[in-house]
């Protein structure tokens, strides 16, 4: 983790285009990780300050750290933290974590917080037969779709990443060409990022892309012969 924040501030085409003070390592645990706090007090010279109930600072280093203690967080204040655990009791606080979903489902950030808890306590849904149901039809599409998205995503990010350094886009197709990419999808991604330069975002850039897919896909029904025969 340590080594990720590391490299998304250092691999960038400016130096400082990322502030390393504006980076904080948040560390999510169940327990008190009081062996752990000990080492890094002894070995690293850090220091623990607490900060509420749950949330720790790690001070001492080059980047920021805070710590989150789930069984010590506030329900009321920080509910969604509090529940991003693997030991969910059936029942009541299932139904209710479930409920308050509901409200937020078309919410990108209640979906990936809701993500990680259903497979943390996937097991432990699936006990009963009617929670059970409940998640297929609240979370199927949703999960079948993020999986999707996120290997699409992931291609954008490294086209856009090669874009960014100017690379030709028959170079770009040629080097995906190689990894399986079809050319006409690598050349329909490149084209539309060039639209989105110098920025390249890429949930911008996935959005235009679902859209003209959508966009293909309603022109192909509209054109396309019904089948049907009139006689007499």
């Amino acid at each position: 983790m340590y080594a990720y924040a590391c490299l998304y501030q250092s691999d960038t085409d400016r130096v400082m285009e990322v502030d390393p003070e504006e980076i904080t390592l948040t560390f999510v645990c169940m327990r008190y990780p009081r062996k752990l706090l000990g080492h890094l007090k002894k070995a690293r010279g850090m220091k623990v300050s607490r900060q509420g109930d749950g949330i720790y600072y790690l001070e001492g280093d080059a980047l920021a750290m805070q710590l989150l203690v789930t069984r010590e967080l506030s329900e009321r204040d920080n509910y969604w933290l509090q529940h991003l655990r693997g030991n969910l009791k059936e029942g009541r606080e299932l139904q209710d974590l479930m409920e308050r979903y509901e409200r937020h489902r078309h919410s990108k950030w209640y979906q990936a917080a809701m993500d990680l808890i259903v497979r943390a306590n996937w097991d432990r849904m699936k006990e009963e037969k009617e929670m059970c149901e409940a998640l297929r039809e609240l979370f199927a599409d949703e999960l079948q779709e993020s999986k999707e998205q996120g290997e699409e995503t992931k291609l954008i990010s490294w086209i856009c990443a090669k874009l960014k350094k100017d690379k030709p886009i028959s170079a770009i197709i040629e080097d995906f060409g190689e990894l399986g990419e079809p050319e006409e999808k690598v050349s329909l991604i490149c084209e539309t990022a060039r639209r989105f330069a110098p920025d390249y975002d890429v949930d911008e850039i996935y959005a235009a892309l679902a859209e003209r897919g959508r966009r293909g896909t309603g022109e192909k029904q509209v054109n396309e012969p019904s089948g049907c025969v009139s006689g007499k």
